[in-house]
């Protein structure tokens, strides 16, 4: 068996010692991801071994017209980019957990691999997008009537600068970076 391109390689990377401190960003963030963990790394499609729950700071960036879709981003979602502020890795069906105040966080600024292995983009799941503050133990999402609470795809995790080189030195601070799409009204 092959090993796929796609599999986390940056755990092999040398890395500032020790886990990464909390990031400046962490006071700011405004959004939390339920991202599934395949199987087969990049198949959205293979089976769920894991979720992932990524705390961001997340900013808008384009509304997607007709002439911008295209693999990943259809007419009417939003592309969104940001910091990963904190994360967790759970079981592949964690139900509310993933959206409670009371969550125990795995690891400052970056997603959580496990057994050298994490969340690659691209890969799905959802999002909520509200004020982090009114969260509660029992995780309900109806808590903020003005958060957003839909579907999300990541296209792309460490972008601009990757795992290594300026990467090791940036990421540290601020937290790996995320890109992807919003999908407004897809709860189904």
């Amino acid at each position: 068996m092959t090993t796929s391109p796609r599999s986390f390689a940056s755990g092999k990377h040398q890395q500032v010692s020790g886990p990464w401190p909390a990031t400046p960003l962490q006071p700011f963030a405004n959004a939390r991801l339920l991202l599934a963990e395949n199987a087969i790394p990049g198949d959205t499609t293979s089976a769920v071994v894991a979720t992932h729950v990524l705390e961001c700071f997340l900013k808008r960036d384009n509304y997607i017209s007709a002439k911008e879709n295209g693999p990943g981003v259809d007419t009417g979602d939003f592309t969104y980019q940001g910091n990963i502020c904190r994360a967790s890795r759970l079981p592949p069906n964690p139900g509310a957990i993933w959206l409670s105040s009371e969550l125990a966080w795995q690891q400052n600024g970056r997603r959580v691999a496990s057994e050298g292995k994490t969340v690659v983009a691209p890969c799905e799941g959802w999002i909520w997008l509200g004020d982090l503050t009114l969260l509660n133990p029992p995780g309900d999402a109806a808590v903020d009537p003005y958060a957003q609470h839909t579907q999300f795809s990541v296209l792309e995790f460490g972008a601009s600068y990757g795992s290594g080189g300026i990467g090791a030195l940036v990421q540290p601070l601020i937290g790996e970076r995320v890109f992807g799409t919003l999908k407004p009204n897809r709860l189904s």
